[in-house]
């Protein structure tokens, strides 16, 4: 009985995303044949964090920008996409938002790093839950993927 029951749920699960999924994928394929991609690599320095909102409160933050003028056009930000990774020490890319725990005393702070996109511009944004500034003494590595439409 539970094989007939989870066959007929699978079936009703192909029945009514198929059509869905193939029109969205032939859609696709039709106006945006093929992806441009553009990788670089970034270093946020320690010292050149600059500082948004007052510490402690609500929307307080440390950010830097980078210009990608010629990269991050409008046709990436009208249909492409812009992810970043914090490569760690160990070489590996960590998708951004990248939130981790650290302790100061008694006190674990949870650190949230992620980035925001404008055209020409890339930003990496570092935000504490409790709102204050915390100093960030090491480089911080990140790899940027832009990916462009393809050519009608």
């Amino acid at each position: 009985m539970k094989k007939f029951i989870l066959s007929m749920a699978t079936a009703a699960l192909l029945f009514c995303s198929c059509g869905d999924v193939y029109r969205t994928y032939e859609t696709y394929e039709i106006v945006k044949p093929g992806t441009d991609m553009y990788v670089d690599y970034i270093v946020a320095k320690g010292a050149d964090w600059h500082v948004s909102g007052t510490a402690g409160q609500q929307g307080c933050y440390v950010y830097q920008e980078y210009r990608f003028d010629d990269k991050i056009t409008e046709e990436v930000m009208n249909g492409g996409a812009v992810l970043v990774y914090l490569v760690d020490s160990e070489d590996r890319d960590n998708i951004l938002p990248y939130v981790h725990n650290f302790e100061i005393g008694r006190n674990i702070i949870l650190e949230n790093i992620r980035y925001e996109v404008e055209r020409g511009i890339l930003t990496i944004v570092v935000t504490w839950d409790d709102f204050e500034i915390y100093s960030i003494d090491e480089d911080m590595q990140f790899k940027v993927c832009i990916l462009s439409p393809g050519k009608k």
